[in-house]
């Protein structure tokens, strides 16, 4: 039964999640015991009700497992309400006090990121015009320097036992779109692996990974070697370099677009964060909700 747990989440995991997301169920003093509610335990003034205990992973469970999960929970929750009682006891008024401070300040930030959060799911335009991608680009060149060489490619591994390895010699060199159509044909038939990044960037590392190659100078390798062939006991590797920037020099539009969106897309929401937080407090001075004492 206990590996059959193991599928879902261990339960130490899952107390962690639980603390983590503020699932952790409140828990019910004398006097307030709801209707239709079934306890579970109680601990001093304190209950736990079945309704409390999340139910995130019920429908993956069979009903041993479910029973076990349940036991788990009500005993750990048993443990920490007497160690919480404990605690109240035996912590001195100040200490006490700091954390019913920490506790407040933690559910004020909780409620205004959620507010926040909501609004701008709400209001926020998340549509980035290219035209605005281009002029931060070109206003910012000088954050886009690359850390790594990379390039446009053509990229074919075949088996060694594939025909017409000769044709396939000449198609990935050619520039004529009916020996390219060919090859694509043909890389439909026999390739293991056929990725065209005729209008996509890719790392000339990550492309290094993909076959049996050991390069040590990078850019004199890229500015000498625009066809590429390569084998192992397995396969023959043929690349066509398309394009290629070195690092050092600046990035490329294509390559940096998702960055830059998310950048303007982040001060468009800062900006608007600020404006609420202005427009609220304009809302109250102007209604006389608050004084400030000197």
């Amino acid at each position: 039964m206990i590996k059959k747990m193991k599928r879902y989440l261990s339960y130490g995991m899952f107390l962690v999640m639980v603390a983590v997301l503020g699932l952790y169920p409140s828990c019910r003093r004398v006097g307030e015991i709801p209707a239709q509610k079934t306890p579970l335990a109680r601990v001093g003034d304190k209950y736990l009700y079945k309704e409390d205990i999340p139910d995130l992973f019920f429908k993956e469970m069979t009903p041993e497992d479910s029973a076990k999960y349940v036991d788990n929970f009500v005993r750990h929750w048993v443990h920490e309400q007497l160690i919480v009682e404990k605690a109240e006891k035996y912590l001195p008024p100040e200490k006490m006090e700091a954390i019913d401070r920490q506790v407040e300040r933690t559910r004020s930030d909780l409620m205004v990121y959620h507010y926040e959060q909501a609004l701008i799911l709400q209001k926020l335009d998340t549509v980035v015009a290219d035209s605005l991608v281009e002029q931060f680009y070109e206003k910012h060149q000088d954050l886009f320097s690359l850390d790594e060489n990379i390039v446009k490619v053509l990229f074919i591994k075949v088996p060694r036992s594939a025909p017409k390895i000769d044709q396939v010699r000449r198609w990935y060199r050619s520039n004529r779109e009916s020996d390219l159509k060919k090859l694509e044909n043909y890389c439909y038939q026999y390739a293991m692996k056929f990725d065209d990044f005729e209008d996509q960037w890719v790392s000339f590392d990550l492309l290094l990974e993909q076959m049996p190659l050991q390069v040590t100078n990078q850019e004199r390798y890229l500015r000498y070697n625009p066809f590429i062939e390569v084998s192992d006991s397995m396969a023959l590797y043929f690349v066509r370099i398309n394009e290629y920037r070195l690092r050092g020099t600046t990035a490329p539009i294509e390559y940096v677009h998702d960055e830059i969106v998310r950048t303007l897309l982040n001060e468009r929401k800062m900006k608007f964060l600020r404006e609420l937080e202005n427009n609220i407090y304009l809302e109250a001075l102007n209604g006389k909700k608050f004084e400030i004492y000197k």
